[in-house]
């Protein structure tokens, strides 16, 4: 192997390594975290036992109880919950009420949801294309300068 391409092996081989280190790594965090959690949940919890304590209890004392008085009870009467419809005559007609709505309130600047346009949120289309075709001509001219030397 040439000197170029053996250091980029070792370099790719350093870096796969640190790659398996980390998901091991990974891998022992969830094992140990799944292993301290059935440890907690099968360790019975202790809870003290307070002496008992002597402790007044309230006794009820007899209430008197009063005769039934001979007053009626309260009679419910039917309300009316639907109102009646005015009836129109031949020369008026019905106007119905609008209803309320909520209104926002404007702010200056911005536009109002619903055109059909997107917002203007990035550097566009030719903006992308040139930044494409500028990333492919420094791979093309860096190919370049490396087969050359």
């Amino acid at each position: 192997m040439a000197g170029n391409n053996r250091l980029f092996v070792l370099i790719a081989l350093f870096l796969v390594g640190l790659l398996v280190l980390g998901l091991l790594a990974i891998g022992g965090v969830v094992i140990v975290g799944s292993i301290n959690r059935s440890q907690q949940a099968a360790r019975p919890t202790s809870t003290p036992t307070l002496p008992a304590i002597a402790q007044a209890t309230a006794t009820r004392l007899p209430t008197a109880t009063l005769p039934p008085t001979n007053t009626l009870e309260p009679t419910l009467t039917p309300t009316k919950v639907v109102q009646d419809t005015p009836t129109l005559t031949g020369d008026e007609t019905a106007t119905p009420e609008p209803a309320e709505r909520a209104t926002s309130t404007p702010v200056p600047g911005a536009t109002p949801a619903g055109e059909g346009t997107t917002p203007d949120t990035g550097i566009g289309g030719l903006g992308a294309a040139l930044a494409a075709v500028g990333l492919g001509s420094v791979l093309f001219i860096v190919r370049r300068l490396r087969t050359a030397s």
